[in-house]
């Protein structure tokens, strides 16, 4: 695939969804998914991203190009109503996670009976110990009577890691002990959004963030032990219906706009395929899907043979890709500038070039395990689905103001009468004709400046009736303005 057809600028996309060539593993699962689905591209594609960023945060991090490294973990909203085929979707691409978590749990089931048997035989020597150290208390044997009870503690059995990390309901308290007891990598998932965005771990946002940046986390407690969560992962994937999701935003006491969660939040919101699908007896092949499913087990049985969870592999870009994505970072910055697509979506914005080299980093670590450095192919298709998925962003959290929503609506109403040849209408008219939406002064005034920054259009006084001059680029005509104002009168 040729890359080098593309400026170095953002986004990219032309609202057709990206070639996924550069990825030939990705690419023959994800239209297996859709021929026997028939889900939107962009839900598949997220279900994909999140599966992977599951089975490899654990292994890697990013080292950006701007000397900062981070983990590649990403958070996903997937936003779809009803009936577009969340759950079989996730379902398809969750078959490797639940199946190493499965073979893991039974194995650890006999490791765990082991340290139990091991643990109770230590309890009963503390308690020899303890019980020779209070009759020896003013005997000289006393200092050597502590200092074996001492050693044996500290020879006390280790309680092995639960092999756990798929999570969906589930509280603050009990992710964070998951993750400091048990693996340092979760992935919290849920095809039903409303029970996720309902739980008591979505009302501390500020936290989450934190474990997508790579940060620690200090949780003080009064009556238990207190600890400090280092050095682990968090992949999200959300799925839910778009009502769940405003419910969710209305009635959150955080600001999860203003705090930054969102900002982090790659977004998928697919136009509805229900109406457009057809079934049929055929049997659809499943061996990239499986092929897919396999990859994702064998790197995540990969991360929990790990002995030390801080030694993980970082990840760098090639040089061309460097230059890349340094462009782009550039030119995104650019936009957030007044006037810029990113003007009012600044937080957005500022996590996209690190989503972009998250994003780059899992696709070339999924189709080339054994090469860590990022190429330019791998990061032109990251840059291409950030791309798509930033439309879809801005659409949800960013749409147009209501002056331009409603300047859209006067423009439609108004075009059948510029195509008919009417230069002049009487104001007074369009107020009390036109679309609803305008029918305030306030609401008309500021729809028409709008309209005038990019149409030839203006107003005008006739005596003491203010005009719309639709064609204000020509030369005044009295006659048509004469029979125009008679006709709207």
């Amino acid at each position: 695939m040729n890359f080098s057809r593309y400026p170095n600028y953002f986004p990219i996309s032309d609202g057709s969804f990206p070639n996924l060539s550069a990825a030939p593993l990705m690419r023959d699962a994800f239209f297996e998914t859709f021929e026997s689905v028939q889900a939107p591209y962009s839900m598949i594609a997220l279900v994909q991203l999140s599966t992977i960023s599951a089975a490899l945060q654990g292994a890697v991090n990013v080292s950006l190009p701007i000397n900062k490294i981070c983990p590649p973990s990403i958070l996903a909203i997937t936003i779809a109503e009803s009936g577009e085929r969340k759950s079989t979707v996730e379902n398809q691409y969750m078959e490797g996670l639940k199946a190493a978590q499965k073979e893991l749990l039974i194995e650890y089931r006999s490791i765990l009976n082991k340290y139990k048997i091991e643990k109770e035989i230590h309890d009963e020597e503390t308690v020899r110990l303890k019980r020779r150290l209070s009759k020896e208390k003013y005997d000289e044997k006393y200092e050597l009577a502590l200092n074996e009870l001492q050693a044996h503690r500290d020879a006390e059995p280790i309680k092995p890691r639960a092999p756990k990390f798929l999570y969906e309901d589930v509280t603050k308290e009990a992710l964070l002990v998951g993750l400091n007891e048990n693996l340092p990598n979760a992935f919290l998932a849920s095809d039903e959004g409303g029970v996720l965005f309902k739980s008591h771990i979505m009302r501390n946002s500020p936290i989450l963030n934190s474990l997508w940046g790579g940060g620690d986390v200090d949780i003080s407690r009064k009556t238990l032990e207190s600890f400090v969560v280092s050095g682990a992962r968090l992949t999200m994937h959300i799925m839910t219906q778009s009502s769940a999701l405003q419910n969710f935003i209305a009635r959150s006491k955080d600001d999860m706009r203003g705090n930054g969660f969102f900002a982090r939040a790659i977004v998928a919101f697919p136009v509805s395929l229900c109406g457009y699908r057809q079934v049929s007896e055929y049997e659809y092949s499943k061996k990239a899907i499986e092929k897919f499913n396999d990859r994702i087990k064998q790197l995540l049985l990969n991360v929990i043979a790990m002995e030390d969870y801080r030694n993980r592999i970082t990840v760098t870009f090639s040089n061309e890709a460097k230059n890349v994505w340094l462009d782009i970072a550039n030119d995104i910055e650019i936009k957030m500038a007044p006037g810029g697509m990113y003007e009012c979506a600044k937080d957005h914005a500022s996590k996209l070039p690190e989503n972009i080299a998250r994003v780059a980093a899992l696709i070339h670590c999924f189709e080339h395990p054994d090469n860590f450095e990022i190429s330019a192919q791998s990061l032109w298709l990251a840059i291409e689905l950030l791309s798509y998925f930033s439309r879809d962003f801005m659409r949800v959290f960013c749409p147009p103001p209501k002056y331009v929503l409603n300047a859209f609506a006067l423009c439609e109403w108004l075009n059948p009468f510029i195509a008919s040849g009417i230069r002049y209408m009487r104001k007074n008219y369009i107020l009390q004709c036109g679309p609803y939406c305008i029918r305030k002064k306030t609401e008309l005034q500021a729809a028409l400046d709008y309209l005038k920054q990019s149409n030839k259009m203006e107003e005008i006084m006739i005596g003491k009736t203010r005009v719309i001059d639709l064609f204000f680029g020509l030369e005044p005509d009295n006659a048509q303005l004469a029979e125009n104002l008679a006709r709207f009168s």
